[in-house]
């Protein structure tokens, strides 16, 4: 599922329909679709342009049933309206509000990843939590958007006044690549939407509502915020606060204001996000952040040393980890959806948009302040432009199967022309002091932005960064012409290792450290003054213990850190997926284990996609039946199978092996002739 579908519009299980195929829709072309609701459905959707130009978005559309509902019509243009006003990276954007026929459509960014509903739901059938520093950059984020859009004002400087009123984790997305984004204007309160809620109505998510929205009193920008703080406490505790088996006991407890904090429920919680949460939840809104900039700028501070860039990094390999299936299937449907649009717009299908949304009906239409003449009707196509290009897209659907020319994917903005680069560069990011930046062997620069120009392109080249009392990075990075790689470097203090231990394939300790002396070996640098101890533990034990980003060791053994610093740590193991968390070190002299179970490696897996020329099969894989034709992408552990196709009405049964390599889609056709 798409996470950039609007939790109003979604079902609480939104499939992708199997069956579906590739529509033309106006200018764009729908390929894949999402969910239905009963209000909406939602399609991914391409638009194509000259030089192999696309652009990937994603197409809300109300049901033809709805558009003479002039209420709903009325609130479908208020999110339109207000949220193609909020331009900014941790808010959905819209692109496009129109109508085709009885449809109405709102075009919005794509955002490929989940929303924090799905994450915590997956998290809890595996009975794990949600990692405490991707809960507070989740939160923090959704902060940022927040104030944005509670802070937005016209171009005269008038404040708009906007309050979300449905804040809740299923409109909060994370994308695959570490992004956070606050969905669904659709019920927003603002100055300029024509819809306002009664006295003493609700509207948003019960279990998610503050006290005064409980109320149904009149709401600000501190109803969000107390929204965000219950989403803060579940994706700490993994634990959902209010909700009930009952609506009105779920109100009842929120306008009770009877908040445990989260560390009652998960003591790994430490005071100060306790604090910060349980001021968020306040029940009087005075005691609360006044703002969402505040809230923010506290979860930054906790999140300290670690950087927003890197917990991004880590949060971006963690949800590939989590989702690495459904990222895989959801890319294969939209490669094959992509395929078939591509034949459709090549053969110049297309469908022509009314006239643009107005507010005012017909008979109220004025120019200059008299009024305007109602529009002439306009003429029924001939025929249907949607049946028509279903029957194309039937007709060329087994020779578009077999194009072999994947869609291009290219950035939204126009084509620039200009010369070719012809070199690279690096951007070093140094924390959290200086450090002196040596590139194969020759000094490049001092600093915590430090950028190396100019770096011949397909060449291996060593970067290293030293500062005194840190154990020195190095890493090796190769550019390709005109890119410029970013690294995130978090230099680590000196620590010493109390006690290593060989691992049981009997290999020994790191060259680094000397479990004897305590010190790194060469090193000659003094411990810390206020050191703290880490236990590292696995099971299986054995595994490698990365801290920022260096080896320093095999489970199990305990290592010296700075007293109170926050560490990013992996645990990696052949065989077993890398298992990535932050370790906040105790007080000085204290000592925290940090033991973590290790996943299997699920094994690498290709694609299957089959296809009956003339007709339609059953396919049967080595026995077991996994659908009818056409199927597309359809997931297998690499290997050699046998496939059979069977029609018995068309006198088709038929095996074939195929050979499913990792990472590839096979292609297997049949014919029922």
């Amino acid at each position: 599922m798409n996470p950039s579908v609007p939790a109003s519009d979604r079902p609480a299980e939104a499939m992708h329909a199997p069956g579906f195929s590739p529509e033309v829709f106006g200018k764009y072309f729908l390929v894949d679709k999402i969910a239905m609701g009963g209000m909406a459905e939602i399609f991914k959707a391409k638009t194509f342009g000259h030089g192999g130009f696309e652009n990937l978005l994603v197409i809300k559309r109300i049901l033809s049933h709805l558009s003479d509902n002039e209420q709903f019509v009325r609130m479908f243009m208020d999110e339109a309206k207000v949220s193609a006003l909020l331009q900014h990276s941790n808010i959905v954007r819209i692109y496009d509000f129109a109508r085709i026929r009885d449809n109405y459509f709102i075009a919005m960014e794509c955002v490929e990843g989940k929303d924090v509903k799905l994450i915590l739901r997956k998290l809890a059938e595996r009975r794990k939590l949600l990692p405490r520093e991707f809960a507070v950059y989740i939160a923090m984020e959704a902060a940022k958007g927040l104030d944005y859009a509670h802070k937005h004002a016209t171009r005269q400087g008038q404040p708009l006044g906007i309050v979300h009123r449905d804040v809740s984790p299923s409109n909060l997305l994370v994308s695959y690549g570490g992004d956070i984004k606050v969905a669904d204007f659709g019920i927003v309160k603002a100055a300029n939407c024509a819809e306002d809620t009664d006295a003493g109505m609700l509207k948003g998510k019960f279990e998610y509502m503050s006290p005064e929205q409980a109320s149904g009193k009149e709401l600000d920008r501190r109803s969000d915020i107390f929204s965000l703080g219950i989403i803060l406490h579940e994706m700490l505790t993994g634990r959902r606060l209010f909700k009930s088996d009952d609506e009105l006991k779920t109100l009842a407890r929120i306008k009770s204001g009877d908040v445990d904090p989260p560390s009652t429920l998960n003591p790994t919680v430490p005071a100060r996000l306790d604090e910060i949460v349980m001021r968020a939840l306040a029940k009087d809104a005075g005691d609360r952040y006044q703002d969402a900039r505040e809230l923010h700028a506290d979860l930054l501070e906790f999140l300290y040393p670690a950087s927003p860039d890197l917990t991004q990094q880590s949060l971006a390999h963690f949800m590939s980890e989590l989702f690495s299936d459904e990222v895989n299937q959801e890319r294969s449907r939209l490669e094959e959806g992509t395929r078939l649009a591509l034949a459709l717009h090549e053969s110049g299908q297309s469908v022509e948009l009314e006239p643009d949304w107005e507010e005012e009906s017909p008979s109220t239409r004025t120019r200059g302040g008299a009024p305007l003449p109602p529009e002439p009707a306009r003429p029924a196509p001939k025929v249907p432009y949607v049946v028509a290009g279903l029957a194309l897209l039937f007709s060329l659907a087994t020779a578009a199967f077999f194009l072999t020319r994947p869609a291009p994917e290219i950035a939204d903005g126009p084509a620039i022309e200009s010369a070719a680069p012809s070199t690279g560069s690096v951007q070093l990011k140094v924390a959290p002091v200086e450090g002196a930046v040596v590139v194969d062997g020759v000094a490049s620069g001092q600093g915590t932005d430090v950028t190396i120009a100019k770096l011949v392109p397909g060449t291996e080249h060593t970067i290293e960064v030293t500062a005194e009392g840190y154990t020195p990075f190095k890493e090796t990075v190769s550019v390709a012409a005109g890119e410029r790689v970013r690294l995130q470097v978090t230099l680590v203090p000196v620590g010493p290792v109390k006690q290593q231990v060989a691992r049981p394939d009997g290999q020994p300790t790191p060259n680094g450290a000397d479990a004897s002396r305590g010190t790194p070996r060469g090193s000659g640098t003094p411990a810390v003054a206020a050191p703290a101890t880490a236990a590292f533990a696995s099971n299986p034990s054995g595994a490698d213990v990365f801290v920022e980003g260096r080896l320093i060791g095999h489970t199990p053994f305990d290592w010296e850190g700075v007293a109170g610093t926050r560490y990013g740590v992996e645990y990696r193991m052949p065989g077993y997926d890398t298992t990535r968390f932050s370790a906040t070190l105790p007080k000085a002299g204290g000592r925290e284990s940090y033991e973590r179970t290790l996943s299997e490696r699920v094994k690498a897996e290709g694609k299957l996609s089959v296809n009956v020329s003339g007709g339609w099969a059953e396919i049967f894989v080595d026995g077991k039946k996994i659908g009818n034709t056409p199927i597309f992408g359809y997931s297998l552990p690499a290997g050699s199978y046998t496939v059979r196709a069977r029609n018995e009405g068309a006198g088709l049964d038929q095996s074939k092996t195929v050979t499913v390599k990792a990472g590839e889609t096979a292609s297997l056709p049949f014919s029922a002739n």
